[in-house]
């Protein structure tokens, strides 16, 4: 008998020396931690009331497979987009390579510029609408080159692109018939990539000018964009026989 009320009074020290919780402190930590019970199924697996209990009894079990079914819907669209942004990435790349083989198989220095120019050319490749190259001049007037090369004035580069930029990618545009002519107004969205020929020449610019208004935009992964112009660049570079360093 002494040792069963020496182990009850021990008890009672313990618990008076616990802090307690009450139930308005359990319910604001429940609400301010929702996963909790999610990301605890044991403990959920004890709690739940069963559904004999009365109508007027929370069914934890539904809640938490309601809820689970939403998170498993969720990662199956997570799952969705992330297959489509790689199969329209994997076309993207494709569409880079076979352009890339194109410029590299150009037989001279006007057929590289009439492909790059042309609606059938590079621009039909990658799917666009227009394509355009451009280069600064040095004497201040910016016109149509020779071969379709647009000339930009000094700065000119920096001034479109907003800032001396490697590209930029623009959405929801009206294109300029400086870069289009006739086609700047079917391009809806743009792509410029800065062009960097040598070290003795004046920048220049690739310009891509898109059917769509989000076919261009500046969330896009622009590192194909990128590999593009630097293969422009090395084209251009062997054709003029300019300097390979920069």
């Amino acid at each position: 008998m002494s040792h069963y009320n020496d182990r009850n009074e021990a008890e009672q020290r313990i618990r008076r020396s616990e802090p307690s919780l009450s139930v308005a402190q359990v319910r604001d930590y429940l609400l301010a931690h929702p996963d909790f019970l999610a990301n605890d199924p044991e403990l959920v697996a004890a709690l739940a009331p069963s559904r004999m209990e009365g109508h007027n009894v929370v069914d934890m079990q539904q809640f938490i497979i309601g809820k689970l079914q939403n998170q498993v819907r969720t990662l199956r669209d997570i799952q969705s987009d992330l297959i489509e942004a790689s199969s329209l990435n994997s076309l993207a790349r494709e569409q880079v390579h076979q352009a890339a083989l194109a410029l590299l198989d150009a037989r001279d220095f006007e057929h590289l510029i009439d492909f790059i120019t042309a609606p059938d050319g590079l621009a039909r490749v990658l799917g666009s609408r227009a394509c355009a190259i451009c280069i600064e001049t040095t004497n201040g007037v910016s016109a149509i080159g020779v071969r379709s090369v647009r000339v930009l004035e000094p700065g000119g580069v920096a001034r479109m692109m907003g800032g001396v930029v490697p590209y930029r990618l623009v959405a929801n545009v009206c294109g300029s018939r400086g870069l289009y002519n006739h086609l700047a107004d079917e391009v809806q969205s743009e792509a410029l990539v800065r062009l960097e020929f040598s070290r003795v020449s004046p920048p220049g610019l690739l310009a891509l000018g898109g059917f769509e208004p989000e076919q261009f935009h500046p969330d896009q992964a622009a590192d194909l964009l990128e590999f593009l112009g630097r293969v422009v660049e090395r084209c251009v570079r062997r054709w003029l026989e300019l300097p390979p360093d920069l």
